[in-house]
């Protein structure tokens, strides 16, 4: 008996049928397309770009108390800043803020530590473009890490 069903399914290609009857099931379905240089793929609400620093919202002051954290907890060492105190004034000037984004393993362990209420001075932000020609380029300094920076788009 089990000898005549398989001569049959062999005969009528079964197998192949049932194959095709699910590729045709699914073929009205309009494409999942993102076309990558015009349209940007939306990210998770959790996912973890490049590190930025961000600003006071109403005042466009600096949020980043030079406290040092983010680089003490960044387990490669990526992390360079430093700052002065102004005469008079109780927090620190940020003066520069260097990250390699070459090595960075993106684990946020830096924006996690960061200790500035309400608004954080350091978030991993939600740009996934990060190739470069050059190594120069991998290292970002303070100017290029503010928030709301315009996002570069790719071009050759």
């Amino acid at each position: 008996m089990q000898t005549l069903a398989k001569f049959f399914r062999t005969i009528f290609l079964i197998d192949l049928l049932k194959g095709l009857w699910v590729t045709l099931k699914y073929t009205p379905q309009p494409a999942f397309t993102f076309q990558y240089p015009a349209e940007r793929r939306p990210v998770a609400a959790r996912f973890r770009g490049v590190l930025r620093l961000q600003v006071e919202p109403e005042t466009g002051a600096q949020t980043c108390i030079v406290c040092d954290q983010c680089a003490k907890a960044c387990p490669d060492e990526l992390i360079a800043l430093d700052g002065h105190r102004e005469p008079g004034q109780k927090i620190k000037v940020l003066d520069y803020f260097d990250f390699n984004l070459s090595r960075c393993s993106f684990c946020g362990l830096c924006s996690e530590v960061c200790p500035t209420k309400p608004v954080k001075a350091l978030i991993m932000s939600e740009d996934y473009e990060l190739g470069t020609y050059s190594r120069d380029s991998q290292i970002l300094r303070v100017d290029e890490m503010y928030d709301g920076q315009p996002i570069e788009q790719y071009s050759r």
